[in-house]
């Protein structure tokens, strides 16, 4: 039995006074069924107790592989994993990583990922490994890029599959983070066993091994398969071994395709390799599969395997060690298997070159060997030696707090920069760590020289040496430079010399770069890439500008922007009404001439309906002039809103519309989002990493007017669709509370300047590399 997580007693070498084995700490969501539930059980049976002191965690605690390990320690997340209980459980498992003083910790899947990762930084862990253990084509797009940046505060990520790590590293995480070790057989593996089913001469068996609980396993392309088969090969019966939520739909499915009779639904089995043992032919359709545990049971039993050419199947069947065939093609895969139940000379041979193959690349032994080999490896490129000892998180320590100067435009100008720059002014107040001051990157000029306020060119000339001596009084005694920034000229008037003191001054700084025109930018001013080259950090409040940078060879990470959920009141809308309101400023990026063409084609339709433009700008005359052209009613113009009124359009409203073409994270979304008003929009690029089409809102081309209408009538004629938007937005507004966005800039001002001023070894803390840290999530009104 494995020792309960925590003991540091026992399975040292015996004469051993002082246990000198690093501790290693796994984790997995759950211990049910499933491939790399059964891969994490056969980890910690398998590595060696000599070498290694094996401690053990989960999310949840049960399932039957928990047998045999022990007293296994959970770490509840609660309801979310941005909730406050997720928070405290990862700040509990921090205590736990360093109280056991912890120096590999290795998360198994997406859950233990998020949830260990961040609590291993934090308590100092110094070998930190995340696993990829599917192609990640299975999570959300929103939890896909979560996954990425938290893959960037590891020291190494496994891949099972050469396909699960090439898309790592095709999406940025750098090569040298990714390592592959697939999934290992135990000797049982390979031995004949006893068929669970008896046999029947002139009978021949196909059958399909996977849980019951997700489409994407294709139990309906296999059913389909077996209607048409049925048809051409006599006696050939078809088994199911699996169970879960979708199994009486198959079985309705059977019995309507008429072959009810010819298939067997074996539900859950624990004796695989029987099971194995009655099969000819093993059928594994999925829509994606990263290494399948089937597959590789099925090549080391001796059966035959069809399967679907996506992921690691590929790697395991090509080279005549299987069939591959195209995915969700049923009629492929019918003529597939009647080639092989006809052919059983085939079946022999493909079986035994699939047998040996597995035997010299996947067995328990040759895997545990590769880990034990990388953990060893790790340790030593961190220069961890027998005696690391970390100091217990119980004593008291006085942490040094952050001074962070905030250089950002004031809310005399409302607009994304200024509103984030002051949430994160108001939420750094009285905050245990840092310490926020301002300088304006707008000062107010003296007042015999106010009018000069009015004259745009001359005002620029006046100001800036202004700003500049605000700059140089103001960063003489922070830590850190945290400088907001747009694009084209007001980079060059704001961003810039800021930039400039700093480095004066010989402070760290910090480019947030805001913008999403900023491709463009790049292209036409040098100067800007030069800047930015020489930040200590370049942060976005999204991943769409993490990825625009990378194109200049620019390495950047993103922390979303903030809602100030005291402006919003989230409620549900039933009925959802025809009032639309739109709180972009009236400029030629925001395509408010669009939202206006399109509410022209909702007022066919919905008569009643009623359209709130909130902003101003240079456009707004060319706006009125259209609304008063196409004759519409219903449209008001309120003017610009503070931020102290924004929150009543949006609750006074049922639906939110947007039209710009050029866009990077707009915080008016995210705000939307948080007041439960179902947003439609066009999806410029930065859009698309925000909205997901059909989840969290409706998206159509930029420019197309009929588009967006089309989709605010699709709203207000699907009701469920509205409200199934509206929940899933408004859950993930969670990611861009202060809770969740504030551990994330920590870590971004605790990296940039080490251990020069981190808080004492005893306080939580997370440890990640300056050049390798990226905080998770993505996301300027």
């Amino acid at each position: 039995m494995i020792s309960p997580a925590g003991d540091t007693s026992s399975d040292s070498p015996a004469g051993t006074e002082k246990d000198s084995r690093p501790p290693v700490f796994m984790m997995i969501e759950s211990l049910e069924t499933g491939g790399s539930e059964r891969q994490f059980a056969a980890l910690a049976r398998a590595l060696n107790p000599r070498s290694f002191r094996l401690l053990l965690g989960c999310i949840r605690r049960g399932g039957p592989f928990l047998e045999g390990l022990g007293d296994v320690p959970q770490f509840p997340l609660g309801g979310s994993l941005y909730g406050l209980q997720s928070l405290r459980t990862r700040f509990h498992l921090a205590r736990h990583l360093r109280r056991n003083s912890v120096r590999i910790a290795h998360s198994f899947d997406f859950y233990s990922n998020l949830t260990m990762i961040p609590a291993a930084r934090l308590a100092g862990v110094p070998v930190v490994i995340g696993s990829q253990r599917q192609l990640g084509d299975l999570l959300s797009p929103a939890q896909y890029r979560t996954q990425l940046q938290m893959f960037r505060w590891c020291n190494m990520v496994v891949c099972n599959s050469e396909a699960a790590a090439a898309r790592l590293i095709e999406d940025g995480l750098p090569q040298r983070k990714v390592t592959v070790i697939g999934n290992g057989l135990p000797p049982s593996a390979f031995s004949k066993a006893s068929a669970a089913l008896p046999g029947v001469p002139g009978m021949l068996r196909v059958g399909m091994i996977a849980r019951m609980n997700a489409a994407y396993k294709n139990h309906r392309c296999f059913l389909q398969a077996a209607a048409r088969l049925v048809k051409k090969v006599q006696g050939v019966e078809f088994v199911l071994i699996g169970d879960g939520p979708l199994r009486p739909e198959f079985e309705r499915m059977a019995a309507e395709l008429e072959i009810r009779e010819r298939v067997q639904f074996l539900g859950d089995r624990r004796d695989i390799p029987a099971v194995l043992g009655a099969m000819d032919v093993t059928v594994l359709p999925s829509d994606s599969e990263s290494l399948s545990n089937v597959v590789l049971e099925s090549m080391a039993a001796g059966v035959p395997v069809v399967a679907s050419a996506v992921g690691g199947n590929i790697e395991l069947l090509s080279g005549e060690r299987g069939v591959l065939v195209p995915r969700n093609d049923d009629a492929e895969l019918a003529a597939a298997l009647e080639r092989l139940l006809l052919n059983p000379e085939l079946r022999a041979k493909l079986a035994d070159e699939a047998k040996n193959f597995v035997q010299a690349n996947y067995g328990m032994k040759h895997v545990q060997e590769s880990y034990e080999a990388l953990y060893r490896e790790q340790l030593a490129r961190k220069n961890v030696g027998p005696a690391y000892s970390p100091v217990p998180l119980s004593r008291p320590s006085t942490p040094k707090r952050l001074r962070v100067a905030i250089v950002a435009p004031t809310l005399r100008w409302v607009g994304g920069q200024a509103v984030q720059a002051d949430l994160l002014l108001r939420n750094w107040k009285n905050d245990r760590d840092v310490e926020a001051v301002f300088i304006p990157a707008d000062p107010r000029l003296p007042a015999g020289l106010r009018w000069i306020e009015r004259i745009p060119f001359l005002r620029t000339i006046v100001r800036e040496p202004l700003y500049s001596l605000k700059l140089w009084h103001g960063l003489k005694d922070v830590d850190i430079a945290h400088i907001f920034s747009a694009s084209y000229w007001s980079f060059l008037l704001a961003p810039a010399p800021a930039w400039f003191i700093a480095r004066l001054r010989g402070k760290k700084m910090l480019i947030n770069y805001r913008s999403g025109e900023a491709r463009d930018h790049l292209q036409r001013f040098r100067s800007a890439s030069f800047v930015l080259r020489r930040a200590d950090r370049l942060v976005t409040p999204s991943q769409y500008l993490v990825d625009v940078f990378r194109e200049f060879g620019l390495e950047a990470q993103a922390v979303p922007n903030l809602v100030d959920l005291s402006q919003f009141s989230f409620r549900l809308r039933k009925p959802l009404r025809p009032h639309l309101v739109c709180t972009r400023g009236f400029h030629p990026y925001y395509s408010v001439d669009v939202v206006v063409r399109a509410f022209a084609e909702v007022l066919k339709s919905y008569p009643e309906a009623r359209l709130d433009l909130v902003g101003g700008g240079p456009m707004e005359v060319e706006i009125r002039a259209l609304v008063a052209d196409l004759k519409l009613a219903g449209v008001s113009f309120t003017g610009v809103a503070s931020r102290n009124e924004i929150g009543r359009h949006y609750d006074r409203a049922d639906i939110f519309i947007n039209a710009s073409c050029i866009d990077n994270m707009p915080v008016s979304l995210l705000e939307a989002f948080a007041s439960g008003t179902p947003v439609v929009s066009t999806a410029p690029e930065g859009i698309r990493y925000l909205v997901e089409d059909g989840r969290t809102g409706l998206l159509s081309q930029p420019g197309d007017a009929q588009a967006l209408a089309a989709n605010v009538i699709r709203l207000l004629n699907e009701p469920e669709l509205a409200s199934q938007l509206i929940a899933n937005a408004f859950e993930q507004s969670k990611q861009y509370h202060w809770d969740a966005v504030r551990e994330q800039w920590l870590a971004v001002y605790r990296s940039m300047l080490g251990s020069a001023v981190r808080p004492a070894r005893n306080s939580p803390d997370p440890v990640a590399e300056p050049a390798e840290l990226a905080e998770p999530v993505n996301p300027n009104r």
